[in-house]
């Protein structure tokens, strides 16, 4: 898993991680954000929380809140973006809509 780290510019405090499932999808973030790409930061360990790419969607880490093992058994990356994403039999997201994608 990969972040993007966003710091305050007067204080220097850490302010929010922009998670991402692998370093393609954080340059095309950077990209379609217009801002530059900050570097490699990826081999992280995730929260106990679900995560989903910030530029594809799709399950970027499965934690421990009620994930099933159709989100930890997840390998596909770099997804295309869909109008209505992607559940598993269960109905837990795969991959978000295009509309709950972060920015």
């Amino acid at each position: 898993m990969h972040y993007h780290e966003r710091s305050n510019w007067d204080n220097g405090d850490l302010e929010e991680l922009i998670p991402f499932c692998s370093d393609s999808c954080h340059r095309e973030w950077h990209r379609r954000n217009k801002t530059a790409y900050d570097g490699w930061n990826g081999s992280h360990e995730g929260a106990d929380y679900n995560e989903y790419c910030a530029s594809c969607g799709v399950i970027a880490h499965a934690g421990d809140e009620d994930a099933c093992e159709h989100q930890r058994g997840n390998i596909v990356v770099n997804r295309f973006t869909t109008e209505e994403g992607e559940t598993c039999e269960h109905g837990k997201w795969i991959q978000l809509p295009r509309e709950r994608i972060g920015a």
